[in-house]
């Protein structure tokens, strides 16, 4: 209900703040080459003051509110800080590795989020190479049976793809199929793909053709919009359309309270929720400028703007709905 008011606003040129990533801490168990959060020290937002930004931004009426980091499971309130959210009807995802899941964690965690997304972008000596430590991958898979196992919220997981996993992709989400509810994915960040990890056109192409057939086999398998696995075929190529709302229906709020328009852009600060509300950070000049301060970017497929983005536009074909109403039942 609420997500159909947000996509009602943004076609009569009332575009809200609809989903927010909240990256609630910058500590992480893995090593991963492409990511250097684990690198980042500073504070993070006590239990008390991370509850107090959730309530202002559920206040304020956002549909979907992603957990991520760092590693989030780090956080011992994890479940407090996502029950307060959903309790109030908003979306809530987790986007985790999945190393740290036992069986406790896995019940607990399960029952405070509707969907959990597992970082997984290949089989065992892939996997471990990505992430930078020697285990990662059994970890991972063995979080996953732990959570799948609890049969309460969505799991699935979520790839990176880059030139050294083009060959696994396709092998890995057939062999995960039945095992985990969805699989999802997105290319290599920031954009242009760094050197020696971007696809050729044709591999692109030939990818995304790939993953179209499978969603059309089982279209809630398959996560992504139809849509965005077509933007896959160009992201590789000078031809990529950049379509990003960043700063107008997506947010991220950083470990310490800052909101910005894009976590890939440093400079796109709008201010600090512990000092004050979202609603008047939203409304000021500071977002004006955080927006402004994207436009030198060349675009992405982070899914937390390009999907956001293509779902408010409508572009969301019969294969997404069937997919989508699937998943949910």
């Amino acid at each position: 209900m609420k997500l159909g008011s947000a996509f009602l606003a943004y076609r009569i040129g009332k575009p809200r703040l609809t989903y927010a990533v909240y990256c609630c801490t910058a500590r992480c168990n893995l090593r991963c080459g492409f990511c250097d959060w684990w690198k980042k020290k500073g504070p993070e937002l006590s239990t008390r003051e991370a509850l107090r930004v959730i309530a202002d931004l559920v206040d304020f009426g956002i549909c979907v509110l992603d957990f991520s980091g760092g590693e989030p499971t780090l956080r011992k309130d994890l479940s407090v800080l996502a029950s307060e959210a959903r309790d109030f009807g908003v979306f809530t995802i987790l986007s985790t590795n999945g190393t740290l899941f036992d069986a406790e964690r896995a019940k607990e965690l399960s029952k405070s989020f509707d969907v959990v997304n597992v970082s997984l972008d290949g089989f065992r000596e892939q996997h471990d190479a990505s992430r930078g430590v020697p285990g990662a991958y059994e970890r991972a898979m063995k979080g996953l049976k732990f959570l799948s196992e609890r049969k309460e919220a969505k799991i699935g997981i979520d790839l990176t793809i880059t030139r050294r996993n083009l060959h696994e992709i396709m092998p890995l989400f057939k062999q995960l199929y039945g095992f985990i509810d969805f699989v999802s994915f997105q290319p290599i960040l920031p954009y242009p793909a760094p050197e020696g990890l971007a696809l050729k056109p044709q591999e692109a192409l030939n990818l995304a053709e790939d993953l179209l057939a499978m969603k059309r086999e089982d279209p809630s398998y398959v996560a992504p919009l139809e849509g965005y696995i077509h933007l896959l075929k160009y992201y590789f190529s000078p031809k990529y359309p950049r379509i990003c709302d960043a700063g107008v229906l997506y947010a991220m709020v950083d470990p310490k309270g800052l909101i910005l328009a894009c976590n890939l852009c440093g400079k796109s600060v709008i201010g600090d929720l512990t000092q004050s509300s979202i609603n008047e950070l939203w409304y000021s000049e500071a977002r004006e400028r955080a927006i402004e301060a994207t436009s030198s970017c060349l675009g992405c497929l982070s899914q937390c703007t390009t999907m956001v983005s293509l779902a408010h536009r409508g572009k969301v074909s019969l294969l997404d709905i069937k997919g989508a109403f699937k998943l949910k039942g």
